[in-house]
């Protein structure tokens, strides 16, 4: 059963609150949008967008619905696809308050989920934030869409020189500056006592992330929430703050979301990516189960999609020979995500097995949604195959 607490607090130095939150809880709903505009009503962004994501609830319920009837990637991504569509219908609905009331610059940031199916997804806009505590570990879901977050990923200016810049708070897209935004989606497959915090910067620009991990691990959800907030508070609450504590219900099996995160982790394209990049990444991911001696790939066939082993064998056969055997997180097919050519060997299940799979189509449309991610991913591939031709190279000089 899912649980949840939530609080918002105007916080020591505010005069009113600009953040806004939903709890739709028989829907599985959560929103915090964070107002931004000052004397220009960033409460009536914030506002606006709550609303419009309460409007759009029972429409994500059953699109999660049918996630969790039949997962797979099609179903995945229409849950996040509505979440980007409400994103963006709560963008064009304050833009055009604004317009409308001479009231332009109002904005919000915006981080919301929708759990259900064992798993959450997210979308977000801003630096507001979404975390997940699993292991006793606290690992942030989103990236900050913020000046000093970009200086810091071009290595321009150190993470302790953030804290103090000037810009920290000087966010690089929101809710209503436009009338469409770019968001980021992902998803979170769950497990048992894992817990989702959504929160405003007014909580993050003023506690620490171990003190935040401490206080989300009291075992009571509504004292955790009332922690959080006023250990805000307590050290100077120069913000509002709002906090959403939740803690969705997990159906899934462990071993199964472990083996498929950690294949992921793995993967040549994927490895030393952030964790939130990974999660954005996996939009493009779907699964397959196979049985002993099925035909996973043909010689000679043309292919279209790289795999990943995740649990089983399958071996690799030439003209009927076979060559190799391959295990957990090992792969087959790189070059279909470049080429449209015949398959060099027979791939064949030498027993039960789970594999994941990305299409070509499906990992040149994600290069194009997300250009920096997409750029190094094609730099991890254009590498591997680098050194694998260059290997062959050595090989016909041996000769």
């Amino acid at each position: 059963m899912l649980k949840f607490h939530a609080r918002t607090d105007v916080g020591r130095r505010r005069k009113h609150n600009e953040d806004s939150l939903l709890a739709a809880e028989e829907f599985g709903v959560f929103v915090v949008a964070d107002g931004v505009g000052g004397r220009k009503a960033g409460e009536l962004a914030s506002a606006i967008t709550v609303n419009a994501f309460q409007a759009y609830a029972p429409k994500l319920k059953a699109s999660v619905d049918a996630f969790a009837a039949n997962g797979n990637r099609e179903t995945r991504n229409a849950v996040l696809q509505l979440l980007d569509y409400a994103a963006n219908t709560s963008s064009k609905r304050v833009y055009e308050a604004a317009s409308a009331t001479g009231r332009q610059g109002m904005t919000t940031t915006l981080v919301a989920a929708v759990v259900g199916g064992g798993a959450v997804f997210v979308v977000h806009v801003g630096d507001s934030r979404a975390y997940l505590v699993r292991g006793g570990q606290l690992r942030q879901l989103t990236e900050d869409h913020s000046m000093v977050n970009e200086l810091i990923r071009t290595g321009a200016m150190t993470p302790e020189d953030a804290e103090s810049s000037r810009y920290r708070n000087v966010i690089t897209r929101a809710i209503g500056l436009y009338p469409t935004v770019h968001t980021d989606t992902l998803h979170v497959e769950l497990l048992e006592g894992d817990r989702l915090l959504l929160c405003s910067d007014g909580l993050t620009d003023m506690v620490p992330a171990p003190v935040i991990l401490n206080l989300m691990q009291n075992p009571n959800l509504h004292n955790s929430v009332e922690n959080l907030v006023e250990s805000a508070l307590e050290r100077g609450g120069r913000d509002n703050v709002t906090v959403v504590l939740v803690e969705p219900e997990a159906v899934l099996e462990a071993e199964s979301v472990t083996a498929r995160a950690k294949a992921m982790q793995d993967l040549f394209l994927f490895k030393d990516l952030p964790f939130h990049a990974r999660l954005r990444v996996g939009r493009i991911i779907s699964e397959e189960f196979v049985s002993p001696g099925q035909r996973i790939v043909t010689q000679g066939e043309i292919g279209d999609r790289l795999y990943v082993v995740v649990q089983g064998q399958v071996s690799v056969a030439v003209e009927g020979q076979e060559i190799a055997v391959l295990g957990p997180g090992e792969h087959f097919g790189d070059l279909a995500l470049v080429d449209q050519q015949p398959r060099s060997a027979d791939i064949i299940a030498k027993g039960f097995g789970h594999l994941l799979c990305i299409e070509r189509d499906a990992f040149r449309d994600f290069c194009i949604m997300e250009p920096a991610l997409g750029n190094q991913m094609l730099w991890k591939l254009l590498t591997t195959l680098s050194r694998r031709l260059r290997a062959t190279n050595l090989q016909l000089v041996d000769r």
